[in-house]
């Protein structure tokens, strides 16, 4: 070591750290020999010479136990002018300041201090640390549990790196002794070390200078700061002159070929007589850690501000906002965007959301904040200057904006988007709520058709408490089996009996009693609970079949209604298997009720599905017929047995003579294709006497019986006792 070295040498460590045992674990492997107890050296004999052995090295150990005491030790050493070389800080030290909180505190009074995050990294991820204390040379983590080598060299490599810092920057102060010297030191140092005048002339620039291009002596070091920054770091160097004291700023500046570096100096008044008559500015480049800092509050595809960015600006005018000042926030989410992404490919899809981006860009105005949260959903912040009615007004224009064809790779893509906006007038607004409020309203545009916009209100929070609660409520339901099956008898015209059930299921709510389906099957798709609802039902459904076998009743099937979700999981020929094989019920007894929608979204695959589950032996049907693509060169490529006909086309007949041609040449069409076909909704004598002429094979309705109990459809199965069944 050279006596310079020596000079500047400190060894002086603190150890932050809640936990009593981790000091005594560092004392044992950094503390002087006559501090190791019998123990200690008894297993540094056994399992080896160097474990305890920090050889010449001589360190002083100081103890915290909270993020508070630690920072006021280190307050206090450099009071003392006995700073501390580094410093091992625990990640989690409750009840107090957590680890990056006391580092970003510690800094703030020391920035030449060392710092070890001690972690077993559950509290924040890497990340995490970045965004809250940037990308540093004097910052490492340090894993638990700890390898004691692996602590030795960190103490030494650090501690040294500190005396090393600190030998430099007391060897800049050598110039006027050592001009010689002085550049020789300074020119090995990767950062910018530049002298200027009052008026920025340059007196002395080292030969590193990683973003001064063009830049020497005789220059002047405001001419590649970008315009922005410029007057702040005028600024900045006359209050060094004026006042006499450091200061730290953070610019950017052009370095050729339309690329900007990023720097963080600290500028120090140099004295000579008492009077500074020049300033030093030590610069580092932190391009690498803005580049981290950007990628963190961007989205990368767009270049738009991310989620959490508009959060934060959101956060930022609610806490600035001005009592007659408002503004609107609103979530745009682009209509059927998957469907594009399926039918033209992701890239496609990509460069979509990017031309969307720049046309939502002109619409933002100063101090405005255009965001992409992800997927297809943007969000605007928009000044309202005058009325509510321009935001109406805005909200209006964005769908009209949005709706304009596009091509895109010579492909015409038609785009539409739902609107969901809030105006925000309460400066005591929280932000998680209000983002919340404007994904309420875009539900509720969407809920409308789409292709629209809503404006937020109670109704809307109400609707979104509802919907959480039931939520929450329903998987409750899922885990105490609160579901029960009810069964609606399905007649057979040609053999004027019931032949089968349809499935409905209700929920057996503890305190609302029974809820029907239309209340909580839609939340249960949204959730993803509809996979276990589904699950409960085929159970039911297929104990109930094996219940009717058992007791002599074999000839009665049951159908189940399968949602577009369901249909398209595909584990759902899994499911089916094992509830069969649990509960040997007849899987030809078995029918699946499934919706032209949910077929047709995926029709190739759609078909492949139909085919494996068939070639089981179950049987499917196509419900409310009629409803969505109606397209029967569809209808006869999948492996289907009946058509169910919508109740929509029933109820007006045989009076509505359009209904009755509709309903006869559905019925004709599907016997031509050898299909069954099963009509829905039949609520009077006049529909069950048309339907019988019309060649009908199945009816359905309060006509001939209502959903019912499983007990109240087996005793009448067992009795044939049903209603109207004297008119079949």
């Amino acid at each position: 070591m050279s006596q310079v070295m020596k000079e500047f040498e400190n060894r002086r460590i603190l150890i932050i750290d809640d936990d009593t045992r981790i000091h005594e674990d560092f004392r044992k492997i950094l503390g002087e020999k006559d501090n190791q107890s019998e123990y200690d050296e008894l297993e540094a004999k056994l399992f080896s010479d160097d474990a305890l052995n920090t050889g010449s090295i001589v360190y002083e150990l100081d103890s915290a136990y909270q993020g508070e005491e630690g920072y006021e030790k280190v307050l206090a050493a450099n009071k003392e002018k006995r700073p501390y070389a580094m410093a091992f800080v625990d990640m989690r030290m409750p009840p107090g300041w957590d680890g990056l909180e006391t580092i970003k505190r510690i800094w703030v009074i020391d920035s030449q201090i060392q710092l070890v995050i001690c972690t077993a990294y559950s509290d924040y991820s890497w990340n995490e640390v970045l965004y809250h204390l940037g990308a540093s040379d004097r910052l490492i983590i340090l894993k638990k549990p700890f390898d004691m080598v692996e602590v030795q060299q960190l103490t030494t490599a650090l501690t040294t790196k500190w005396s090393l810092s600190r030998e430099s920057v007391s060897r800049l102060h050598q110039i006027e002794e050592s001009e010689e010297k002085y550049r020789t030191v300074v020119d090995s140092v990767e950062d910018t070390i530049m002298t200027i005048d009052k008026d920025g002339k340059i007196l002395f620039v080292n030969h590193n200078p990683w973003h001064m291009i063009n830049q020497a002596v005789g220059g002047n070091y405001y001419v590649d700061i970008k315009d922005e920054y410029r007057e702040k770091v005028m600024q900045t160097v006359k209050d060094v002159f004026d006042k006499g004291e450091q200061k730290c700023i953070e610019y950017a500046t052009s370095t050729g070929k339309n690329s900007t570096a990023w720097s963080e100096g600290r500028i120090t008044p140099y004295y000579k007589n008492n009077e500074v008559v020049a300033a030093t500015l030590v610069s580092s480049d932190i391009s690498a850690r803005k580049a981290l800092d950007w990628q963190l509050r961007h989205d990368e595809l767009t270049g738009l501000s991310n989620r959490a960015q508009f959060s934060t600006y959101v956060e930022s005018c609610l806490k600035n906002k001005r009592p007659e000042d408002k503004f609107a926030i609103l979530f745009i989410d682009l209509d059927h965007f998957n469907l594009i992404n399926d039918c033209f490919g992701h890239e496609l899809g990509d460069k979509l959301l990017v031309k969307i981006a720049r046309i939502l860009n002109k619409k933002i105005e100063k101090n405005e904040m255009l965001a992409r949260l992800g997927g297809d959903e943007f969000a605007i912040l928009k000044n309202v200057n005058t009325g509510d009615s321009d935001i109406h007004k805005y909200a209006e224009s964005l769908t009209d904006l949005l709706k304009q064809p596009l091509t895109i790779d010579g492909f015409d893509i038609y785009p539409s988007a739902s609107i969901g906006v809030v105006i925000v007038s309460d400066a005591s607004a929280v932000v998680t709520s209000l983002m919340q409020d404007a994904d309420a309203a875009l539900y509720h545009a969407k809920s409308r058709g789409r292709n629209r916009y809503e404006c937020f209100d109670q109704a809307m929070r109400d609707e979104v408490v509802k919907r959480v609660n039931v939520g929450n409520e329903l998987r409750q339901a899922i885990e105490g089996d609160q579901f029960e099956a009810y069964f609606q008898p399905l007649t057979n015209l040609v053999e004027g009996k019931v032949s089968g059930f349809e499935a409905l299921i209700r929920w057996n709510h503890p305190e609302k009693g029974l809820v029907c389906p239309d209340e909580f099957i839609p939340i249960a798709e949204e959730t993803g609970l509809i996979f276990s609802v589904t699950r409960k039902m085929l159970m039911m459904v297929c104990c109930q079949l094996k219940k009717w076998k058992d007791l002599g009743l074999k000839d009665i099937s049951i159908s189940v209604n399968c949602s577009a979700r369901d249909f398209n999981e595909q584990k759902m020929q899994g499911i089916i298997e094992e509830t069969i094989n649990k509960t040997g019920a007849d899987i030809t007894k078995l029918e699946l009720e499934l919706t032209e929608s949910s077929i047709m979204d995926d029709a190739e695959s759609s078909v492949e599905s139909m085919r494996i589950l068939t070639d089981m032996g179950l049987n499917i049907s196509i419900d409310d017929f009629g409803t969505g693509y109606s397209s029967f060169s569809y209808i006869k490529q999948f492996s289907i047995d009946k058509l169910k006909i919508d109740r929509t086309f029933i109820k007006d007949t045989p009076v509505d003579q359009d209904d009755v041609a509709i309903v006869e040449a559905i019925i004709a069409m599907a016997h031509r294709l050898k299909l069954k076909v099963v009509a829905e909704g039949v609520e009077t004598n006049e529909q069950l006497e048309f339907l019988k002429n019309a060649k009908c094979d199945v009816i359905q309705g309060y006509f001939l019986g209502k959903p019912m109990s499983a007990d109240e459809a087996t005793k009448r199965l067992q009795e044939n006792n049903w209603p109207n069944q004297d008119l079949i």
